[in-house]
């Protein structure tokens, strides 16, 4: 019997095309409430974002027939895992958004490094302001917590465009290509010191939420550059606002927020959007753009199709990283 393939979301022709060759495919967004019951019994491989368009939570009781979900974000944080079967596989999209993600992370090194978050129009003051003086990048170093696609290609860019020394830090420590040193989390403080450029791009799992706080921040160098791509949650709010406020030299960029119990939110607890050391950008760095979301997508299908044809998917779910 055939297998039965659903996306919460319409797909790309193409990417229809090709799921429709191993699988019968519904796209959930065209079905109404009456028959939505009877295709979920059905469902062998759910294609999905981790939340929003589609109550994974309401409807994972309906879909005893569920093999895989093939998430289209890289993230999976948001997956409602205490109602998800221990039998179901869950691959997410890793990898998808690297390159424009990587883009953006550069995009706010080179603001803040330059201080064009500045709007000082005053040459003197722009100067000798810490918070917005000039900052040669080139030779300098580069620590980069996550040497997966995102991690890879910031550290690539910097030792081709900036010739940075580059640093990685990931699980176990394992060494990544475009890494001058890697070393495992286990290390993280005896190497933040060295830091200059500082780019967060971890999972956000149970081992990363809070990593860094008050006393990692304070290891930094005076004049060091964060930047946050990842999660938000990695990084302890209310340690980063004081040490902003106490540290003017000391720049933070980010393009994602926290999540206070009902998703991200844009409009910090803290004051941070109004330090001069802040940068923040709204959750733009990936998929917010069509052309990258459509590839995205189509990544997604082509995992999902490696699963419907007996072959083995990339980015297998570790659940106990979030459980």
């Amino acid at each position: 019997m055939a297998k039965v393939a659903a996306s919460t979301i319409k797909l790309p022709g193409e990417g229809k095309e090709l799921l429709a060759k191993y699988a019968k495919v519904y796209e959930l967004a065209d079905v109404g409430e009456a028959e939505l019951p009877n295709i979920l019994s059905r469902v062998n491989v759910l294609l999905c974002w981790c939340g929003g368009e589609f109550n994974l939570t309401k409807w994972i009781r309906a879909m005893p027939n569920l093999e895989v979900i093939q998430t289209f974000s890289a993230g999976v944080d948001h997956l409602p895992y205490a109602q998800i079967p221990s039998n179901i596989r869950i691959f997410s999209n890793a990898g998808a958004y690297s390159l424009p993600v990587a883009e953006h992370a550069w995009s706010l090194i080179l603001t803040l490094a330059k201080g064009v978050h500045s709007r000082l129009m005053d040459r003197d003051r722009y100067l000798n302001d810490p918070a917005y003086s000039p900052r040669q990048l080139t030779g300098k170093s580069l620590l980069v917590l996550g040497t997966g696609g995102i991690g890879t290609e910031v550290a690539r860019i910097g030792k081709a465009a900036f010739n940075m020394s580059t640093i990685g830090v990931n699980r176990s420590g394992r060494p990544a290509t475009y890494f001058d040193e890697t070393y495992p989390v286990s290390r993280l403080r005896d190497v933040l010191p060295r830091a200059n450029v500082m780019v967060i791009a971890l999972p956000l799992t149970k081992h990363t939420r809070g990593l860094i706080g008050e006393a990692e921040l304070n290891l930094l160098p005076e004049d060091a550059i964060v930047v946050n791509v990842a999660r938000g949650d990695i990084v302890k709010e209310d340690d980063l606002y004081r040490v902003l406020t106490a540290r003017r030299g000391l720049r933070y960029g980010t393009d994602v927020f926290w999540d206070y119990g009902s998703g991200e939110s844009l409009n910090p607890r803290t004051s941070l959007l109004n330090l001069p050391n802040f940068l923040g950008t709204p959750h733009i760095a990936g998929g917010a753009q069509p052309e990258v979301a459509r590839r995205a997508v189509l990544m997604a299908v082509e995992n999902a199709v490696r699963y419907l044809r007996g072959e083995s998917p990339l980015n297998e779910v570790d659940r106990g990283d979030y459980v």
